[in-house]
Parts: structure tokens; C-alpha cells; sequence
């Protein structure tokens, strides 16, 4: 999947009406569960999605949550593990370094950075324990709201969060892929699911990730 992803008009992220104004013709992600046949009992729907501005891109995402449910009490803890989490998955094309960043409902967030994508094989096998991965200071921005039975989110990883201060993104390309852990209040098994077609359920198939491709101004 190659989305464009389009320079969006300045807006204040605090004022609802006007997030919701600036990504009203960005292009629009919806999250599933393509690794099954039919979606599991408990699956709620999502949408994502994504523009650019101040060399940052924006991410705005919508997902029906009746009970949002967390035990997170700080930062860089296993929010996966721990209640409902929206999760961000980016790399810029031109390298292997990605990111891997959770939100949780109370505003407590996780950041990941993997140097390369033989990093979480390494993991899984024990080699590297995932606190290795986890970084420190904040590396991106997000502000939350409930409305209803969505939870809404607004975020903003900028470009640094790969490349070397002051690149321009206009052209650039990154792969990138929006996921979800999804709890009943029970903390029982989650239902996961991605913006990705993933075949497996497994985030970080990359090669399932969409490429976003960063529009010029005159676009």
C-alpha cells in the first residue's frame, strides 16, 4: 500500500474541531485483522490518518473503545501487557533504524527503537531484553480525548526520530504501520488488530507496512 501523505494547514492539537478539520481529506487507514478469515468476537473498528507539517508527521486516529482499561503507572513499562494501547510503527525507507511507540488511555507512553529488523527475532530468542530497547527522552507528542465511544488521538513524531536534524520530509518516504491492543476490563486476552494486511499476527512484518510518501507543498 503507497499513500500520500499531504501537508496539512497549522492547527492548535488542544482544539478538537480543528484536528478534525485539518485530517478531513487526509488519507484514511482502517484497522483489521487480515491474518483470519473473519474477525474475532470483540473486535471494535479504527481509523487512522496522516498528513505532515513542521518536517513532523501527524497522526490522527479513531478507535471504538467501550472500556479503556490500563495498569500502566509510568512510561517505557510493557503497556502491551498491561491494557488497551494505540501503537505507531515507523522507519524511514532509506534506513533500518525504526520506532516502535504505544499510548496508553491514562497518557503513559512506551518508545522502542530497533536498529534494524533482525532486532525482534533477537528478542523473541532472548538475546536482547526488550528494556535495552527502551529510550528516553520523549520523542514524539500526542494529546487523547473520549467522545462518546471512540478514543481519539493526535500525534506528532517528527522527523529526528530518524534522520539528522533539519532534513526536509517533502519527497521522503517511511514505512509505516498503526496497531492496537484492545482489553475488556477483565484484562483478559486482547483482540489485536493492524492498519497492515498483515498474514501473520505480527506487527512487525515490514514488509506488510504501508510507505507513506510525503507530499510537497504544491500537491
Amino acid at each position: 500500500m503507497k499513500i500520500s501523505c499531504p501537508l496539512l494547514l497549522e492547527f492548535d492539537p488542544d482544539d478538537r474541531a480543528a484536528v478534525r478539520s485539518a485530517f478531513a481529506e487526509a488519507p484514511l487507514m482502517t484497522m483489521g485483522q487480515a491474518w483470519r478469515e473473519e474477525v474475532e468476537p470483540g473486535f471494535h473498528p479504527a481509523e487512522v490518518r496522516v498528513g505532515w507539517r513542521d518536517q513532523s508527521l501527524m497522526v490522527f486516529a479513531e478507535l471504538i473503545d467501550r472500556e479503556l482499561v490500563t495498569k500502566a503507572t509510568e512510561d517505557n513499562q510493557p503497556l502491551w501487557m498491561l491494557g488497551d494501547v494505540f501503537e505507531i510503527f515507523l522507519r524511514d525507507i532509506e534506513g533500518e533504524r525504526y520506532v516502535e511507540f504505544h499510548i496508553a488511555p491514562n497518557g503513559k507512553r512506551l518508545q522502542l527503537v530497533f536498529p534494524d529488523a533482525s532486532t525482534i527475532q533477537r528478542v523473541g530468542e532472548r538475546e536482547i531484553r526488550i528494556e535495552e530497547l527502551m529510550v528516553g527522552p520523549e520523542m514524539f507528542e500526542f494529546v487523547q480525548w473520549v467522545e462518546g465511544e471512540k478514543w481519539c488521538l493526535c500525534a506528532k513524531v517528527p522527523g529526528s526520530a530518524f534522520l539528522p536534524p533539519g532534513t526536509d520530509l517533502s519527497r521522503r518516504t517511511w514505512l509505516a504501520s498503526f496497531s492496537r491492543y484492545d482489553y475488556g476490563s477483565d484484562l483478559g486476552e486482547p483482540v489485536i488488530s493492524s492498519t497492515s494486511e498483515h498474514a501473520l499476527a505480527s506487527f512487525h512484518r515490514q514488509q506488510e507496512w504501508a510507505e507513506i510518501v510525503f507530499a510537497r507543498a504544491t500537491e
